[in-house]
């Protein structure tokens, strides 16, 4: 058996157990004076030092002056993809519309390409890369979507990707089959409508969850209910890009499907927070996407306050939000969608973990798998005020610490 003792930290902060909404969203646990006992990756015990049944043998990690909070939760990430469009950014960056970009051959259609001429050796080795960026800012646990491929055959060669890279790294992995995500150059609705259901049982043997964009343009909700009920007789949970430019329905056909999550949500109103609320659906919020192409925030406030169960991801992506900061995100939720440093903390943590059906993680308690960050202060709420910044010193995953830096 493996023990690591995590030493007389300045502060053990973590959400309470459950789905949280409302006020409980405002009341994490707070613990000072305490040390944290990690028994084969779960935590046996939170107390004081003397009354821990502390194992002579344990590795003891010393927290002294540092913050102690569970691992973070990217719920909602495009981590495997080919190619780069980081000339579409400064173009962008110089004046040139989407219009003008998508014309000459940019946009989506040039990440597909990329993705389908790309190896599983070497989008493995790109995601990587990138799932170790994701670590050193605290992320534990990430959803992985495919979507950059809408062929079969490269569809299910990035769930393949995800599913490989999952049994050799530390981050916990969990696939989501977005075939759905857009409709291929030179193929009709119909034609690729009937070809995302023909993957479907294919993508049901690695893929937990199904998505669909749902938007104006994209995906209607009638043939997302199409999509969404195939896929949830192959076996995989219904979660869904909804709101995000315009409120077309998507959300009530969540809710009827009871899906696991909608995310985006820009374009929600009060009426669709309230009925978001009556249900068990996370809205997971995306606030790097709207900083990113410059659009309105999701209504934080209006979605909490309805009573929602709020979570918060990266929606790392080619195309609008580059990068795997969650932290970050956290803070531009603060900062921008007038959520409370507490109220994010769980958003990252005990709900995206909800928003992904995991069970015991995302909260420090005996018993929940060890999924841990010793900050490099003695005060959460430094994570978030020092925006930008990575104050993660050491990522500890399943009971096995990992330097940050």
């Amino acid at each position: 058996m493996s023990t690591l003792l995590i030493k007389n930290p300045s502060q053990i902060v973590s959400p309470r157990p459950g789905s949280l909404r409302g006020a409980a969203l405002n009341d994490p646990v707070v613990r000072t004076g305490e040390s944290v006992l990690v028994r084969d990756g779960r935590i046996e015990a939170v107390g004081p030092l003397a009354e821990l049944d502390t194992p002579a043998d344990a590795r003891v990690l010393d927290a002294s002056g540092k913050a102690v909070i569970p691992g973070l939760v990217d719920c909602h990430n495009h981590l495997v993809f080919g190619g780069s469009r980081a000339d579409e950014f400064a173009r962008r960056t110089a004046g040139a519309t989407y219009e003008e970009i998508a014309a000459s051959g940019g946009g989506i259609a040039r990440t597909v390409q990329a993705t389908r001429d790309a190896g599983k050796d070497e989008l493995r080795e790109l995601a990587e890369a990138r799932v170790n960026r994701a670590m050193r800012h605290g992320v534990t646990t990430m959803e992985v979507k495919s979507g950059y491929g809408l062929d079969p055959a490269t569809e299910l060669k990035m769930l393949e990707v995800a599913a490989e890279l999952d049994a050799i790294h530390p981050v916990d992995l969990v696939p989501t089959f977005l075939g759905a995500h857009s409709v291929p150059k030179g193929m009709s609705k119909a034609d690729y409508l009937t070809q995302v259901k023909e993957m479907i049982p294919e993508a049901a043997k690695l893929a937990r969850f199904c998505d669909v964009f749902c938007e104006q343009g994209y995906f209607t909700p009638a043939e997302t209910v199409e999509i969404m009920e195939l896929a949830v007789r192959h076996g995989m949970l219904p979660r869904l890009h909804a709101d995000q430019f315009n409120a077309i329905g998507c959300v009530d056909v969540a809710i009827e499907l009871g899906a696991v999550s909608v995310d985006h949500l820009e374009a929600m109103d009060e009426k669709g927070a309230k009925k978001l609320a009556a249900s068990d659906v996370v809205g997971v919020l995306l606030p790097g996407v709207s900083l990113f192409l410059d659009i309105p925030y999701a209504p934080a406030r209006t979605l909490i306050d309805a009573g929602c169960i709020p979570a918060i991801a990266t929606d790392f992506n080619p195309g609008s939000n580059m990068t795997l900061n969650l932290p970050l995100m956290m803070s531009l939720a603060c900062m921008q969608m007038r959520m409370s440093v507490d109220e994010a903390l769980a958003s990252v943590t005990q709900n995206a973990a909800h928003a992904l059906r995991l069970e015991r993680v995302g909260c420090i308690e005996p018993g929940w798998q060890a999924d841990l960050l010793v900050l490099d202060t003695n005060n959460y709420r430094d994570l978030v005020y020092f925006y930008g910044e990575n104050l993660v010193q050491t990522v500890i995953k399943k009971g096995v610490p990992h330097a940050a830096r």
